[in-house]
């Protein structure tokens, strides 16, 4: 069996896992509305942050899941791989959340960890630049000749770049010393986690949208063939999410009404593992 899944596994309403009448809820408005994104937080070295609006999914078989649904919650949507990848997703980018420190013999270097150090540098430097433009929005970067080498346009684009950048990095949950012997290692890395984060192109091609008064909110719509599956937590949830579907037929939108003429597989997540 392959241990990478055809399905980007979107698990929603994870705050509300115990109320499956609230995921049913949330579940309806992704349907009707699109996938909504929400606020990630990316941390960095001395309590600083990258905050971006962000969708996650998960690579992990259906089978697989376990472990993942205790957290997340078994209510979810099963995506093609194409959809997210073709939306502009790809995988979280891990690294080892631990800076490297000084060593009790001088003439060893410690070397685990040197990628998030090097993350922490890059982020100081976004930092100086968003700094420069915060008190003086229109000043260009000179070389020692006086010749403007970066336009602030350019400075802020390089900004917004590395924001977008960054919104795909996750620790890997290793914190502290390291601890290659115990079961409780790289507990995030084990959520083969993609992400979908708004850009300059996708708002461009309208993969995704901001509606009025949302803010930094953002949403993916989709059709019926982009989705795989759907999974919930138990049998009368699987009823009403097929009732739903046979109810949207009367919608006055044709993406809508696709959901009703193809209804969707849902699946029973206990049932799954029962057999």
């Amino acid at each position: 069996m392959s241990s990478i899944s055809d399905n980007l596994i979107h698990f929603l309403a994870r705050n509300d896992k115990e109320s499956p009448g609230k995921q049913l809820e949330v579940f309806k408005q992704i349907i009707e509305n699109g996938l909504r994104t929400g606020r990630v937080q990316i941390k960095f070295v001395e309590g600083a942050s990258v905050i971006n609006q962000i969708i996650c999914f998960t690579d992990i078989p259906l089978r697989d899941c376990n472990e993942h649904t205790s957290i997340y919650g078994k209510f979810g949507i099963g995506f093609k791989k194409s959809f997210v990848k073709n939306a502009g997703g790809n995988p979280a980018r891990y690294f080892l959340d631990y800076l490297p420190g000084q060593t009790a013999t001088e003439t060893v270097v410690e070397c685990r960890g040197n990628l998030y150090h090097n993350l922490c540098d890059q982020y100081k430097f976004l930092t100086k630049i968003n700094q420069l433009h915060a008190e003086n929005p229109d000043s260009d970067l000179f070389d020692a000749d006086g010749k403007s080498v970066l336009t602030t346009e350019e400075l802020q684009s390089l900004v917004a770049i590395m924001i977008y950048n960054y919104s795909f990095d996750k620790e890997m949950g290793d914190l502290g010393p390291a601890r290659d012997e115990t079961r409780e290692i790289d507990l995030y890395y084990k959520e083969r986690e993609w992400r979908l984060v708004p850009s300059h192109l996708t708002t461009m091609s309208g993969v995704a949208k901001s509606k009025a008064g949302s803010g930094d909110v953002y949403y993916y719509l989709f059709e019926r063939s982009d989705v795989n599956m759907i999974v919930v937590p138990n049998e009368e949830l699987r009823t009403v999410v097929l009732n739903y579907f046979i109810s949207l037929g009367a919608s006055p939108d044709e993406r809508l009404r696709q959901f009703a003429s193809n209804p969707l597989p849902v699946v029973n997540y206990d049932d799954l593992q029962r057999w």
